[in-house]
């Protein structure tokens, strides 16, 4: 069984504009590594946040498991 992580981030901004995209990480370790260094915090088990000026941007996380 394979599994790996995927996280869909959530750009909003004051205006209500939204902007997703997505990355995949095969190693929680990396996906750990990575909110670290772009300042993320944690919001909840699987949601993490960042704030900048006037821009949230909002990180969900999905374990996916693959036979």
């Amino acid at each position: 069984m394979t599994k790996f992580y995927m996280m869909a981030i959530t750009k909003k901004t004051d205006d209500q504009e939204y902007e997703e995209a997505e990355k995949v990480f095969v190693k929680k370790s990396q996906l750990k590594k990575y909110l670290k260094s772009e300042g993320y915090c944690k919001e909840t088990k699987y949601q993490y946040i960042k704030i900048q000026k006037e821009t949230m941007y909002v990180a969900t996380v999905e374990k996916i498991k693959v036979q």
